[in-house]
């Protein structure tokens, strides 16, 4: 165990929730860690069960990315990132249930503010080509906004 972890000890750790989201009623948090001088490798996930704004949908996803810091820091300053999205869903819309599963692929572009050395806000918007497959449409391609958000992080290190 020690061996495996070894290579770990000096590497930054962060975890985050995003506010936002949880006003909506869809829990989001996300953790990330340094995989280089200016790269940060994270995985978010969202949780979905009748949220405020459609009471008749569920769903679980996960989102890993790979961020790359142009500031030479990483979890400093402008991002760009390269995400996948893998997920199911159920959901009721205009009389219509869909039940499916959706994957994709996407670009992030971010801020990181680091309001102490160890509170972040990290700002984040990006796009996802997503395929989709559920009973009511079959198989559906779509171009969408993905990983919007603001995330309050807390670093581990």
């Amino acid at each position: 165990m020690l061996v495996i972890t070894a290579p770990l000890k000096a590497q930054k750790l962060a975890a985050g929730l995003d506010p936002l989201w949880l006003a909506a009623g869809i829990a989001k948090g996300s953790v990330e860690m340094t995989v280089g001088r200016s790269a940060t490798l994270g995985l978010t996930a969202l949780g979905i069960r009748d949220p405020w704004v459609s009471k008749e949908a569920t769903g679980v996803a996960i989102m890993p990315e790979l961020r790359y810091f142009l500031s030479g820091r990483p979890m400093y300053h402008h991002f760009v990132g390269v995400n996948a999205l893998s997920g199911t869903y159920s959901l009721y819309l205009n009389d219509k249930h869909y039940i499916g599963s959706a994957a994709g692929i996407g670009v992030t572009f971010g801020y990181v503010v680091p309001l102490t050395s160890r509170w972040n806000i990290d700002l984040h918007s990006g796009m996802c080509i997503i395929h989709t497959q559920d009973r009511e449409q079959g198989h559906n391609n779509l171009t969408l906004p993905i990983k919007v958000g603001l995330n309050i992080s807390y670093v581990l290190r």
